[in-house]
């Protein structure tokens, strides 16, 4: 109902500033490089050139962030393009959170060794086109790691690169691919539902809506998925919903009811622009294409832009797997249900109700963290 959204901003004091401080961590966990510690220590400390300090340690430079945005939006065009088969939303934030670990994996470890801007681009690319391929199975095969070779290639050619340098960036990148390809495999997102597992029909539980009546939920068994910083998606979880059937259940019902036959003209935009279904990028997808636009702005560079993708992605990915828990914990009716149950059987709310259980929202969960992980890097 309408708290059951806003429920789940308490998930997010606990949660999303410690998926913060792990996406800190990120770059020295995932090359397995220097100690955890020492890398929150640096970026604690201001610059020595004297470059403007963001939250978490990001800089503002005049580098441009080209190939890691580059790299962002061919994912983005893909998610739309396979949007309704295979990739849901809960696919899309996973695809996005392995492409950014890999891409950071290689461009961190790239970059212990030079800061030479087009040399941390072909170690993301070198991750990013096999990762690409990995993930979407339908295009040509070899179609992304062949883009990032000619990337390469043409970076190799310009005077003056270093060549075992080059090599060694490629290297990189293929090594992190590597691991993170690994790692999608075994991260339990091909286990197969059985419908049996759903709970009995009853009162309150949640059922198949209409108008398009789909009678098994999507991703049912995404809550098991292997998490990124969280322990699993179980650590972190809202809590307990309304009670079915009481006075403040029906009250929530009857409200939600009340805002829908008084939305106004410009409610409805805001509902149509933040609904990011079928045809878009999901809600993972806009937050970062926000994320985008405010690395251009700050005109961050390969090394920044990588690490702040990556945490935001990882961030939405383990809150999505947490949310999930939580879905199918419940199993809690949609709105749509409760209403045509009691209030008017003839109701239709004003976007297409998702075929999952409703609380707590997927929406604010994910975008809960997004926010918070972009106002920690761009705190004004």
């Amino acid at each position: 109902m309408v708290s059951h959204s806003g429920r789940a901003s308490g998930m997010r004091a606990s949660t999303f500033s410690g998926l913060i401080l792990a996406g800190v961590l990120l770059t020295s966990q995932a090359s397995g490089g220097t100690d955890p510690a020492a890398s929150v220590a640096a970026v604690a400390e201001p610059p020595a050139d004297g470059s403007t300090v963001l939250a978490l340690g990001v800089t503002t430079t005049a580098a441009a962030n080209a190939s890691v945005s580059r790299w962002n939006s061919r994912a983005l065009d893909l998610c739309v393009k396979y949007r309704r088969n295979p990739r849901n939303p809960l696919r899309i934030a996973r695809a996005l959170a392995v492409l950014h670990a890999a891409i950071q994996d290689a461009v961190a470890s790239t970059a212990a060794t030079t800061q030479d801007p087009d040399l941390l681009a072909v170690a993301g690319g070198a991750a990013a086109g096999p990762v690409l391929d990995h993930l979407f199975p339908l295009e040509t095969p070899g179609r992304f790691q062949a883009l990032a070779w000619v990337d390469s290639a043409k970076t190799a050619a310009a005077p003056g690169v270093d060549q075992a340098q080059a090599s060694r960036a490629r290297a990189a990148g293929a090594a992190a691919a590597e691991r993170a390809i690994a790692k999608a495999m075994r991260d339990g997102s091909d286990l197969a539902w059985d419908p049996r597992q759903r709970p009995t029909p009853g009162p309150g539980v949640w059922r198949a809506t209409p108008p398009l009546h789909g009678y098994d939920p999507l991703e049912p068994l995404a809550a098991q998925w292997t998490t990124w910083v969280l322990r699993d998606g179980g650590e972190v979880q809202p809590p307990s919903p309304v009670v079915y059937d009481t006075p403040a259940y029906w009250a929530e019902t009857a409200e939600v009811l009340a805002v829908s036959r008084a939305l106004t003209p410009e409610q409805a935009r805001i509902a149509d622009d933040w609904n990011l279904g079928q045809g878009s990028v999901t809600p993972a997808g806009g937050w970062n294409l926000k994320a985008r636009a405010l690395l251009e702005g700050q005109g961050l560079d390969q090394a920044q832009s990588a690490r702040v993708l990556a945490v935001l992605n990882i961030a939405m990915a383990d809150a999505a797997v947490a949310c999930w828990r939580a879905k199918f914990a419940y199993w809690t009716q949609r709105p749509v249900t409760a209403i045509r149950e009691r209030l008017d059987p003839d109701w239709l709310p004003h976007l297409l109700t998702p075929s999952f259980p409703s609380y707590v929202s997927n929406h604010a969960v994910m975008s809960g963290a997004a926010a918070e992980v972009l106002a920690a890097y761009f705190p004004d």
